[in-house]
This record gives C-alpha cells, sequence and structure tokens, in this order.
C-alpha cells in the first residue's frame, strides 16, 4: 500500500502552517514590541521494523513531517523615539508587569497612558504595576502594585530652612558703603517674604551685615521701617580670606501676619566643604550665587521616565520630584510564556517563575523613555520564508498527484 498520501499531506498541513506563522509575523509587523514566530519542523517516523539491507542497516522510509511547535523569536526591536511622555522602550531582556484583573501579565509593549482615575495602563487597559514613591522615596523591596498618578495634583509648599549668598565684599570700598542683595524665601503656606541683605563696611577688613523683611509680612504698614531678622560682622584676613564668622548664622522670622509657621533659616556662610561663601578681595561688590530650599505650592504637569524606569513628575515651580518606578521582570524561558490578551503574556509551567526587580539589575535592560520597542519582524526575511513554505506545498500537492495516478495505473491493470 502506497503510504505516500497520508506522507504528502502532512507535508501539506505543515507548509501551511508555516505560511499562517509567516502571514501572522507580517500582519504584526506594526504591531508595537511584538515578537515574531517561527515554525520547527521534525520528520515522522513509525516504529522500527525488522526489515535490513544487504549490509545489515535498517531499511525505514519515513511516515512525513510533523511540527513540534511555534517559537516566538524574543529578538530585540529597534527603539523609536516617540516623543509621548508615558511611552517607554525596553533595550534588553525583561517585561513590565500589568495587571489584567486578577493575576498578572507581562508585556515588552510600552505605549502606556493614563485612565480616567490616574492609574497608568496599557494599550489593552490594564494597570501597569511597580513601587510607588512615599514622600519621594521609593521602596523597591516591596510587592508590585498599580501606578497611580495624578496629572494636575498640588505638590505642597515646603518652608525654606536655609539659604547661601555666594559673594565678594570690596576690600576698596569706602568704609560707611553698602551693598545690597535680596533672596525670596517661603514660609509653610507657600507665600514669599523677600529677605533684603545690606552689607555695611566697617573698618578696613570688616563688613557687619543686616537681614530684614517688610514691615507689612509681619503685620506692619508699608511705610514702617523693615524687620530686622538677624545680623552680625565678617572679619577678613589679608588675603580676603573669611576668618569670622567660622559659622553658619540663624535667622528668625516670627509673628508672620498670614499666619504662617515661624521659621528658623540657617544663613549658610560656610559650604559643604568647609570654604566660606564670601570673600574681601579687592573688585567689585557682587554675587555669584544664591540659593534657597523652599517652593512654592505647584501643579504636576508632566512625566519623564529615566533608564532605570523612574518616573518624576514635573511640576510648574520647576520643581522634579520622584513619583514612581516602573516593575521589570525576567524569565529562565522566555519561549515558554503563553500569549495572552493584545500584546500581553502569562507563565507557563515551561516558562519559570519571574524574577522581579527595577530595569537595569538582575539582568534585566534599560528604560528608554518617549520611545517604543518596534515589531522585530524582518520583512525580507518572512518574504524568503514564505517563498519556501509556498514551494513546499506545491511539491507535497505534485506527490499527491503522482500517488494518484500510479493507483489509476493499478487500476487499469484490471482491464
Amino acid at each position: 500500500m502506497l503510504t505516500s498520501f497520508y506522507t504528502a499531506l502532512t507535508g501539506l498541513n505543515m507548509n501551511a502552517l508555516a505560511i499562517n506563522v509567516i502571514g501572522n509575523n507580517l500582519a504584526n509587523v506594526n504591531t508595537t514590541a511584538f515578537k515574531g514566530s517561527k515554525p520547527s519542523f521534525a520528520e515522522l517516523i513509525g516504529g522500527l521494523g525488522n526489515v535490513t539491507a544487504g549490509d545489515g542497516n535498517p531499511v525505514q522510509v519515513g511516515l512525513g513531517v510533523t511540527s513540534p511547535g511555534v517559537s516566538p523569536v524574543f529578538r530585540q526591536g529597534s527603539i523609536q523615539y516617540t516623543g509621548r511622555s508615558t511611552d517607554v522602550g525596553i533595550n534588553g531582556n525583561g517585561f513590565f508587569l500589568v495587571s489584567p484583573g486578577d493575576g498578572t501579565a507581562y508585556t515588552r509593549a510600552g505605549n502606556f497612558g493614563f485612565n480616567s482615575v490616574g492609574e497608568l495602563v496599557n494599550s489593552d487597559g490594564f494597570r501597569v504595576l511597580g513601587y510607588q514613591a512615599v514622600d519621594g522615596v521609593i521602596n523597591a523591596n516591596m510587592p508590585p502594585a498599580p501606578i497611580q498618578i495624578a496629572l494636575g495634583a498640588s505638590l505642597p509648599p515646603t518652608q525654606t530652612t536655609s539659604l547661601s549668598i555666594t559673594a565678594n565684599l570690596d576690600s576698596q570700598a569706602e568704609v560707611d558703603s553698602t551693598f545690597t542683595t535680596a533672596v525670596q524665601t517661603i514660609d509653610s503656606l507657600g507665600a514669599a517674604h523677600t529677605v533684603t541683605f545690606t552689607f555695611t563696611k566697617t573698618g578696613a577688613t570688616e563688613w557687619s551685615w543686616s537681614a530684614t523683611i517688610p514691615a507689612v509680612d509681619t503685620g506692619g504698614d508699608p511705610t514702617d521701617p523693615p524687620t530686622e531678622i538677624g545680623s552680625g560682622t565678617f572679619t577678613f584676613d589679608s588675603n580676603g580670606v573669611l576668618t569670622d564668622p567660622a559659622a553658619d548664622e540663624t535667622l528668625s522670622i516670627t509673628d508672620l501676619a498670614n499666619g504662617a509657621a515661624d521659621m528658623d533659616i540657617t544663613f549658610d556662610i560656610i559650604d559643604a566643604n568647609g570654604n566660606a561663601r564670601f570673600t574681601g578681595y579687592a573688585a567689585p561688590s557682587s554675587v555669584a550665587a544664591i540659593t534657597q530650599d523652599g517652593y512654592r505650592a505647584a501643579v504636576l504637569r508632566d512625566i519623564n521616565i529615566d533608564s532605570q524606569g523612574i518616573i518624576r513628575g514635573i511640576f510648574d515651580n520647576g520643581q522634579v520630584k520622584p513619583l514612581a518606578q516602573l516593575a521589570m521582570a525576567n524569565f529562565s524561558n522566555v519561549e515558554g510564556l503563553l500569549k495572552y490578551t493584545g500584546s500581553t503574556f502569562v507563565t507557563s509551567p515551561t516558562s519559570g517563575e519571574p524574577s522581579i526587580g527595577t530595569p537595569g539589575t538582575g539582568g534585566r535592560g534599560t528604560i528608554s523613555g518617549s520611545s517604543l520597542e518596534l515589531s522585530n519582524v524582518d520583512i525580507a526575511e518572512e518574504f524568503t520564508s514564505l517563498i519556501v513554505a509556498q514551494r513546499g506545498y506545491q511539491a507535497n500537492s505534485r506527490v499527491i498527484v503522482a500517488t494518484d495516478q500510479l493507483y489509476q495505473e493499478a487500476i487499469n491493470l484490471v482491464r
């Protein structure tokens, strides 16, 4: 009995499978982070018989072809800049974690956005998981949870606790000459108060200083003298180096008219390296830098995501604060993952358990912000494979035609 009918049929089925896989790959050539698949083929062998050739070797005729499976190809796709602050692409290994409801799914498609309650979601509407910041601190040791960020949310004000001025006071200035500069400070309610520093030369190497705020800030009239909040003296040596004071001073603002809390502000005269911020050189009095650590209440306007997956909020007062960090998972056998809804995968017994952590750690890839990973389908490669599969299908169909003719000849023998 001829088995070539059935052998050729397996060839038709397997080449049709290959064409289906190629068609799916080409259909998803523009799908974000899509991973193409490749079918694998193996010869179909019957049981070992007792027939041997003259040299003693077994005589075996195959029964056709079968497919052990269709494997995804997790080759890196190209990264394309999109300009959307919520888009992220993965460079290297790993998957984002998303919550489809019950359980966890995994995806490399980082075309994220926000839903109506401010949760970060993927294109399928699944919530993106990560580590939420608490008071600007991210704890990646906690279990990943849905990331929630409300654009337009308010950032409370931060009261000024320290300020610094880096300046030179002219050693050639005449005694009783003055130099002034102003620093804006912020109270506990987020209101600004202008602190005016007046430096007066009192001797060859000495200057006195006084810090004041407008009288109206403490309940006075606009015509009243400013309220002094601190004063002191600077002494320089013959090289223009500040010798006294050798430590920072404190400015005290009390009884603010708007009801804000009293303020004790460190006047940072000595920097972190122990160097004085003031010099007494023979050069015009001038200010090189002014800093203070308070800021007004602000509104969250946008976000950005860095290579470690940290989501930072950009506020309209110029402040940038960590809000959350994306979680990522890696697997010992990524080809064992099962395709789920859309561009997501779920685990299977052969994929192994996920290794979850932050981007750039534990073999996990890094993040490209405002970018997306493209499909890894190579059109030229798929077209070549399509031609091979098509020819394979045609060849097996010819085997069926030839076998049919052989059967017809056998039937004609009885005539």
